[in-house]
């Protein structure tokens, strides 16, 4: 109640998205917001004072500050009068100011002498940020005006002998007012960029959404590629993508060619080289806490959770995502997913666990996903749990229609109306499973309620003759729509092994829901769930098909449009 309104209204969004915050997170949130608001407002960047003072303070803590102060107060007072330097010979190049700069020699001398006293060597040369800049920067910018060395030789002229003339070195004004917060390039997206950079991460900064680096992610248990629609819609890069199912492995690496698909079990599949990774994510299965199954939990040999854990521990990644069913959160297997929450604290990360629901995020299928999010400590406080979208999600009649009038089906209209409603969730990904059936049977009465038949599959749409009170059978092609796979996404395999890829995966559109909140997160960058769902839907650009640019038109065109052909 206390904070600054900002912080405050954060605190409650974040309370409302579902998250657990702590009280320590707000100081975090603090520091990122006033961040953000000193980048867009062009404040002064006193942090690079602050941690001069505070290395000062660790090397020597008796009067350390005030000697610290005394120092940067005569560092200020020397580059102001470079500042001055710099600006008369820019006024009249051809009178150097030779007196004023033996005048300074002697001041950066003797604040190079007390710099050892007051702060570690490893401090100054540790601290380079971009070219020349940083506390290595201003030592050396130090140096060159105690030995005088202010001015460079330049060469001019088109014939020979070239002209030599001496220009001041301006930048050296640059590397010491560098130390108080000033830049040569002092716009928002720059200073975003140097805050980022350095560690520093500004909250909802209105610069470019995609001006930075994209994260990478390292995925397991990756199916057939919901996931990794989603959080390659949300902004992420594949390093890697690691599938046991030779059919799974197949349709990643035909739909998404630039992916690198790692084929492997995940128990005995080195990734070492993946240390330092941004995101590790996955469906790790989930059949050990399935409801529908024997609820073996964590007796279950497919329980891939301790192998995460272990990824987790050896890749330290910034972020972690793992996805399951809701049934990791029943009571049956709280001991299992308390046992998962505490071993990733042991581990150095602050986590939680969110059911989310597929209606929320554009999805026609009650399908809800239990949705385990980690960061490394210090993040946490900028992740809020994805907000439902504002505009409703398409009924089944809505989502499949042209699906299911594709062969003229007189009565699809009056089905469309039937149809009024979310399916229930799609089961049957598990390979110990022999056919293809879309329910349990305490669900099939919510299909047939939806005009549809849940057991096995069609090859095609109904016929035109089709009768009014026909129950169609889903396509296959139907129910990866309301997975919300893109209609050009082609699974590999058998009929079989397409339907346990389709109900075994992640819907991408609530993988991009997650991954945008995950993205804001690691970046400070705020995205438009709404905006960025048509993200899921663009086809990618096949440019090997696409021949070499021929310019049409002529060197001598004189702006007519060429005939046909």
């Amino acid at each position: 109640a206390g904070q600054d309104e900002t912080v405050r209204d954060e605190a409650i969004r974040m309370i409302k998205s579902g998250r657990a915050l702590q009280a320590r997170e707000l100081r975090g949130l603090k520091r990122d917001i006033a961040l953000a608001k000193a980048a867009v407002e062009g404040t002064l960047d006193d942090r690079r004072r602050r941690a001069f003072r505070n290395a000062a303070a660790r090397k020597a803590r008796d009067k350390a500050l005030a000697a610290a102060d005394a120092w940067l107060d005569s560092l200020h007072a020397l580059t102001e009068e470079v500042c001055t330097i710099a600006q008369l010979e820019e006024e009249d190049s051809s009178v150097h100011q030779i007196g004023r700069v033996e005048a300074v020699a002697p001041r950066a001398a003797e604040l190079l002498k007390d710099l050892p006293d007051l702060v570690d060597p490893e401090f100054i040369t540790a601290s380079r940020e971009g070219f020349n800049r940083g506390w290595s920067g201003t030592y050396s910018a130090l140096q060159a005006i105690a030995k005088e060395k202010v001015y460079y030789k330049e060469h001019y002229g088109d014939g020979e002998p070239w002209q030599a003339t001496y220009t001041f070195n301006s930048s050296l004004q640059w590397q010491l007012a560098w130390a108080f917060g000033y830049d040569d390039d002092s716009g928002t997206s720059s200073a975003v960029k140097r805050m980022r950079e350095a560690g520093d991460t500004p909250l909802d900064v209105p610069v470019g959404v995609y001006g930075h680096k994209a994260p990478t992610v390292l995925e397991i248990c990756a199916g057939a590629g919901g996931q990794a629609i989603g959080l390659e819609a949300a902004g992420f890069k594949h390093v890697g993508l690691v599938e046991v199912d030779k059919d799974a492995a197949a349709t990643l690496r035909h739909n998404g060619k630039h992916w690198p698909v790692i084929e492997a079990d995940l128990r005995d599949a080195d990734l070492s080289q993946f240390v330092g990774i941004d995101l590790l994510a996955g469906g790790v299965p989930c059949q050990p806490f399935s409801q529908a199954g024997k609820r073996k939990g964590a007796a279950d040999e497919r329980d891939l959770f301790p192998k995460a854990m272990k990824l987790i521990r050896e890749l330290k990644p910034k972020a972690v995502m793992l996805e399951n069913v809701t049934g990791a959160l029943q009571a049956s297997n709280a001991m299992h997913r308390l046992r998962i929450l505490a071993r990733m604290a042991a581990l150095g990360y602050d986590a939680e666990w969110r059911i989310l629901s597929g209606p929320d995020f554009g999805l026609p299928q009650k399908r809800r996903r239990a949705i385990l999010v980690g960061f490394r400590r210090g993040i946490m406080h900028r992740f809020s749990w994805p907000e439902p979208l504002a505009k409703k999600a398409p009924t089944v009649g809505e989502a499949l229609y042209d699906l299911m009038a594709a062969n003229g089906w007189a009565h699809v209209d009056e089905w469309k109306e039937r149809a009024n409603g979310y399916a229930p969730t799609i089961i049957g990904g598990s390979q110990k499973k022999g056919g293809i059936d879309l329910a349990q049977p305490k669900s099939r009465e919510t299909w047939r309620e939806l005009g549809v038949d849940p057991g096995h599959y069609a090859k095609a749409a109904p016929d035109r003759d089709a009768p009014r009170d026909h129950m169609p059978k889903l396509t296959l092609e139907m129910m990866a729509r309301l997975q919300g796979f893109r209609d050009d996404w082609q699974l590999q395999g058998s009929n079989l092994q397409k339907f346990r890829q389709i109900a075994n995966a992640f819907p991408p559109a609530m993988a991009q829901a997650v991954g945008l909140s995950i993205l804001r997160a690691l970046t400070g960058y705020k995205v438009d769930l709404e905006k960025e769902q048509k993200r899921l839907h663009r086809k990618s650009l096949n440019l090997k098909a696409v021949p070499n640019h021929v310019d049409p038109y002529p060197s001598d065109w004189d702006g007519e449009e060429l005939a046909a052909g």
